[in-house]
């Protein structure tokens, strides 16, 4: 699998995509089959079964089952996954060091 940076897969998801891009969430619960690719800037809606062989256009939400397109997500998203991957980072890994450091 081919993953790009700040991609966020909640728990629960299970994952055999063959290509993920940079700046995607994925929710809970999902199912993303084989062979997917999923293009930059997606997000996923918790509980969506993504068939395998789906190509999954960037900028775009996808959720149901089977999941479908819903709506176009922001140009903003880029943005916004990128301060959630880097909160999340020194929130959950880097507080753990500093506290291991004490």
């Amino acid at each position: 699998m081919k993953m790009g940076d700040h991609v966020i897969i909640e728990h629960g998801s299970i994952v055999e995509a063959s290509s993920i891009g940079s700046y995607i969430h994925i929710g809970k619960d999902c199912v993303i089959g084989r062979f997917v690719v999923i293009k930059d800037c997606t997000r996923i809606l918790d509980g969506a079964v993504v068939p395998a062989n789906t190509v999954i256009p960037p900028f775009s939400v996808f959720g149901g089952n089977p999941a479908t397109f819903v709506e176009e997500w922001t140009d903003s998203a880029q943005d916004i996954m990128q301060e959630m991957t880097t909160r999340h980072y020194y929130c959950e890994f880097l507080s753990d060091e500093l506290n291991n450091t004490s």
